[in-house]
């Protein structure tokens, strides 16, 4: 798969953690909401609330801008992000 990567995301609000590819030529903010509405069809919970979150880089603790295309960022394969 060239065109994604393996990332593990941690979602502490949900308590969980998940294993996920992302696609490297979506931005920030499109892979956060995709893993909502995937959240959301998993927990068959439309309830659950991603507004404001924000995608953190688990080693830095430093938020990605929302605009950064994953392939131009320093998300890679092993990456350990936290979706608060």
């Amino acid at each position: 798969m060239k065109n994604k990567i393996l990332v593990e995301i941690r979602i502490p609000h949900l308590d969980e953690t998940y294993n996920v590819y992302l696609p490297l030529n979506k931005n920030v903010a499109n892979v956060i909401v995709l893993i909502a509405k995937a959240m959301r069809e998993m927990k068959n919970n439309d309830n659950i609330n991603f507004d404001n979150c924000k995608l953190y880089n688990y080693d830095t603790g430093l938020a990605f801008p929302p605009n950064t295309v994953i392939r131009e960022s320093i998300i890679r394969n092993g990456t350990i992000l936290i979706l608060l």
